[in-house]
C-alpha cells in the first residue's frame, strides 16, 4: 500500500492525502491552498492523480483548507461517495457554495480587465452550482460508528474537538491477510474549548498522520484568554474606537460570541453592539444552532437558561452590502467580527481600510495567520499595507490572542499522543516547515517512535512494519550537484513520481525556488512557436510548406511573424500553443519586468563570478522571454499524448527531430538558463529539469530517465 501527501506537507493548507491499497484509491480531505502565490497556484492546476480513479473521499471537517477542492474533484470526474459527519455535511453545503461564489466574483473582476486588454478570459476553479452538485455525493457518518465502506476497508469517525462536526479518521485496511490501522488526526482541538466536546483519545495506530499547526507553541490558557479579551475590548472602547476581529466564519466566530456573552454576563465588559458582518458566518451560526444537541454541557446550559450567545439583543447579523457599508461610517464603539480569518478576503478588508489609519481602533487577531496573508503582515508589524490597490497607514493597535485558536497547541497535542499504547509510524503534517520539523523532534524525544515530515507530493510505501519513501527508494541514487538551482519532476500520467526543488529563485532577496516557480525556457521558445505553426496548419489557416522552411534550424518565431504578419508571435503562441495545452501559468515576460514568482537566472563570467542574467536583455535585443513551470510542462505532454492538441500522427512527425533514444527531448539554453523537458508516450512518463543556472541539468535529466527506466 502507498500513502501520498498531496497537501498540508510543510504547510498549513491544501490538506489532501491519497491512500492506494488493493487496487483502490482513497482520499482523506481535498482542501484549497492559501498563503504564498506558489501554493495558491496549485488550486488552478490539474490534480496529481486522475479524479475518475478515486473510489471515495473521507472528509475530516468543513474548513475550506480541507474541503475546498471537492467541487473541482467532482467537476473533473470523481463519482464516488464523500463520507463526513452530519454537521460537516450541513456546513459544507454553505461553505463550498460560498467558496464557489467568491471564485466566480474574483474571476469576473479579473475578466473585466482582461476584456479591455484583449486577453483570453479566465474561468473559475468551480462555481456555486458545481458546489451544489458536489453535495449530492456526501454521505453522513455518525461519530464512533464503524462502517465497512469497501471489502477489507473499515472506517470510523471520532470527535476531533476542533470545530463542530470535525473528525479524527480511523481506517482499517486488510491486505494479504494483514490488517493495518491508519489514524488521520485531521485538525485537533484544545481541551476545554467552548461549545464543542473535547477530542477523543485514540489508543492504537500502525500509521498516524498528525497535525502540527501549533506544534512548537503554547496557547494562553482559557482564563488568561478571557482576561486578555476583556482588556482589549475595554481599552478600545475607552479610546473611542472600533474593535475589528478578523475571524473564520466557521468555529472562531461562534467561539467569540460565546466568550463575549460570558464576559458581559459577568460584568467584565459593557453591553456592546456586536456585528457579525459575514453572510457565511450567519449561515454557519444557524447550522450550529440546528445541531445544539452536540454542544458541550456548558453551552447547552446557557441556551437552556435563555442566555444563548448566538441570539442576544446586542448581537446583530448584517445581511446586505449596504448594511455592511453603513458600519464604515461609525468611527467608534462597535465590535465587528468579519471574515476572512486571515484578513485576505471578504468584508473585513473594507473595515480594515476604513479603520487601520485610526489610532483609536484595534485589530484583534484570534487565529493562525499564514505566511503571505494580510493578517500575517499586520501581526508582523507592517507600518503600511495595500488594500484594494490603496496604501493604508497602520495606526490602529494590533493585538493577538492565541488562546482562541481551534488548533491544539504543543501541550495538547502531546497529551493526545501520550494516550496511544501503540504507534508504528508517525507522519507530521499541517504546519509551517519549522513547526513540523520542531514538533517531529519533540515526538521522537518524548515517544521514541519513528517520525517523518513528508515533503509536498512525497509518496511512501507501507509494507509490513516498514515505511519507505518511494522517492528515496526509486531515486535514492540521484546525484545533485551542489550548485544546482531549479526543479526536478517525473510524472507517470497524472501521478507525480518525483518532485524536488533546490536553490534560490532570487539570490539577492533569498527567495527559494518552489514547484510553481516560473523558469525562463531560453531557446526552447522555438519549440512552442513551432507548435503554434502546426496548429494553424491543422486548422487550414497556413500552408503545410511553412514548416519546411529552409535552413538546418530556422527561427520559428520569425517564421511565425512572417506567416501571421498582423499579430505578434507572442499572442499567436499564447493562443495556439499555451492555451490549448492548458499551460495557464506560462507566459511571455521581458527580463526587466518578470513577476515575483519567476526565477532570476544566474550565469558565470569568464572571471568566474556569478551574475544575474539581466545581461541577456542586451543579447536578446529586448525580446520577450517565455517562462513556464514544471506543472505546465506535465500538462503539455499529457495533452500531446492524448491527441487533444493535434492528431497523433501529426504530433509524432512534429516531434521526430526531438527524439533521443525512446524519449522526445526539448532543450533550452541562454545566459543563466538551462532547461530540459521530455516524454515517452509509450511509458506515459514525462520529465522536466528546469534551472535558473547552468550547472548539472543534462546530467540530472539523464539520471531521472535512467532511474525511472529501472521500474518500468
Amino acid at each position: 500500500m502507498q500513502l501520498q501527501f498531496l497537501g498540508a506537507a510543510e504547510t498549513t493548507s491544501g490538506a489532501c492525502y491519497l491512500l492506494r491499497v488493493g487496487g483502490r484509491q482513497i482520499l482523506v480531505d481535498c482542501g484549497l491552498f492559501h498563503g504564498p502565490e506558489e501554493l495558491k497556484q496549485r488550486n488552478y492546476g490539474d490534480f496529481p492523480f486522475e479524479p475518475r480513479e478515486i473510489d471515495a473521499v473521507l472528509l475530516t471537517h468543513a474548513h475550506i483548507d480541507h474541503s475546498g477542492l471537492l467541487p473541482k474533484l467532482v467537476k473533473h470526474g470523481f463519482t464516488g461517495p464523500i463520507y463526513a459527519t452530519a454537521v460537516t455535511c450541513d456546513l459544507c453545503s454553505i461553505m463550498l457554495a460560498d467558496s464557489g461564489f467568491i471564485q466566480e466574483a474574483e474571476v469576473e473582476r479579473k475578466n473585466r480587465k482582461r476584456i479591455r486588454r484583449g486577453q483570453e478570459l479566465l474561468t473559475p476553479i468551480y462555481t456555486a452550482q458545481d458546489a451544489a452538485d458536489a453535495m449530492n455525493q456526501f454521505r453522513r457518518m455518525v461519530y464512533d460508528e464503524e462502517v465497512e465502506i469497501f471489502p477489507d476497508l473499515r472506517v470510523r469517525f471520532r470527535d476531533a474537538g476542533h470545530i463542530l462536526g470535525a473528525a479524527i479518521v480511523e481506517l482499517w485496511v486488510t491486505e494479504g491477510g494483514k490488517t493495518t490501522k491508519f489514524v488521520f488526526s485531521g485538525d485537533l482541538g484544545n481541551l476545554d474549548q467552548p461549545i464543542i466536546q473535547d477530542p477523543t483519545f485514540i489508543t492504537e495506530a500502525d500509521v498516524l498522520v498528525v497535525e502540527a499547526t501549533y506544534g512548537t507553541r503554547a496557547h494562553e490558557n482559557r482564563d488568561d484568554r478571557m482576561e486578555r479579551l476583556a482588556e482589549v475590548v475595554n481599552s478600545t472602547m475607552e479610546r473611542g474606537g472600533n474593535l475589528l476581529i478578523p475571524a473564520f466564519a466557521l468555529g472562531r466566530t461562534q467561539d467569540l460570541l460565546y466568550s463575549l456573552r460570558v464576559l458581559q454576563d459577568e460584568g467584565r465588559i459593557p453591553n456592546l453592539n456586536i456585528y457579525i458582518d459575514s453572510p457565511l458566518a450567519t449561515k454557519a451560526t444557524e447550522v450550529f444552532q440546528q445541531h445544539a444537541r452536540v454542544f458541550d454541557y456548558e453551552t447547552r446550559t446557557m441556551i437552556k437558561d435563555g442566555r444563548s450567545p448566538f441570539a442576544a439583543p446586542h448581537v446583530h447579523y448584517t445581511e446586505t452590502v449596504e448594511e455592511s457599508m453603513r458600519l464604515n461610517s461609525v468611527s467608534g464603539g462597535l465590535v465587528i467580527i468579519s471574515a476572512s480569518g486571515m484578513a485576505d478576503a471578504g468584508r473585513i478588508k473594507h473595515h480594515l481600510k476604513h479603520n487601520l489609519w485610526r489610532k483609536q481602533a484595534t485589530v484583534l487577531l484570534v487565529g493562525y495567520q499564514a505566511q503571505g496573508t494580510l493578517g500575517r503582515r499586520l501581526q508582523d508589524g507592517a507600518k503600511e499595507v495595500r488594500i484594494h490597490g490603496e496604501l493604508v497607514k497602520v495606526e490602529a493597535q494590533i493585538e493577538t490572542i492565541s488562546g482562541f485558536s481551534a488548533h491544539a497547541d504543543q501541550g495538547a497535542l502531546l497529551q493526545w499522543l501520550r494516550r496511544f499504547r501503540h504507534i508504528g509510524q508517525v507522519f507530521v503534517t499541517h504546519g509551517e516547515k519549522e513547526s513540523c520539523h520542531g514538533f517531529a523532534e519533540v515526538i521522537r524525544e518524548e515517544l521514541k517512535v519513528p517520525v517523518v515530515v513528508p515533503k509536498l507530493d512525497e509518496s511512501f510505501v507501507i509494507q509490513g512494519g516498514s515505511t519507505i519513501s518511494a522517492w528515496d527508494n526509486q531515486y535514492q541514487d540521484l546525484a545533485i550537484p551542489d550548485a544546482f538551482a531549479g526543479v526536478l519532476q517525473v510524472a507517470k500520467g497524472a501521478e507525480i513520481e518525483l518532485r524536488a526543488v533546490y536553490g534560490l529563485a532570487q539570490r539577492r532577496f533569498r527567495i527559494d525556488n518552489h514547484f510553481y516557480t516560473l523558469f525562463n525556457v531560453g531557446t526552447a521558445r522555438q519549440f512552442f512557436a513551432k507548435l503554434a505553426l502546426a496548429r494553424l496548419i491543422a486548422q487550414g489557416k497556413l500552408a503545410k510548406g511553412v514548416l519546411l522552411a529552409p535552413g538546418p534550424s530556422p527561427d520559428w518565431e520569425e517564421v511565425l511573424s512572417e506567416s501571421v504578419p498582423d499579430t505578434s508571435y507572442v499572442d499567436v503562441v499564447t493562443r495556439e500553443a499555451l492555451a490549448p495545452a492548458g499551460m495557464v501559468q506560462s507566459a511571455y515576460y521581458y527580463l526587466d519586468q518578470i513577476p515575483s514568482t519567476a526565477a532570476t537566472g544566474y550565469t558565470t563570467t569568464k572571471q568566474g563570478h556569478d551574475v544575474e542574467n539581466v545581461y541577456a536583455i542586451l543579447a536578446e535585443g529586448l525580446k520577450p522571454q517565455l517562462f513556464t513551470t514544471a506543472h505546465d510542462l506535465k500538462r503539455l505532454w499529457q495533452t500531446l499524448a492524448k491527441g487533444e492538441f493535434l492528431a497523433e500522427s501529426v504530433v509524432k512527425t512534429l516531434l521526430s527531430q526531438y527524439l533521443e533514444e525512446s524519449l522526445y527531448v526539448v532543450e533550452g539554453t541562454g545566459p543563466g538558463i538551462h532547461v530540459l523537458f521530455g516524454a515517452s508516450f509509450e511509458e506515459e512518463r514525462s520529465f522536466a529539469v528546469l534551472s535558473n543556472g547552468e550547472v548539472g541539468v543534462r546530467s540530472l535529466f539523464q539520471q531521472l530517465f535512467d532511474l525511472a527506466s529501472k521500474v518500468r
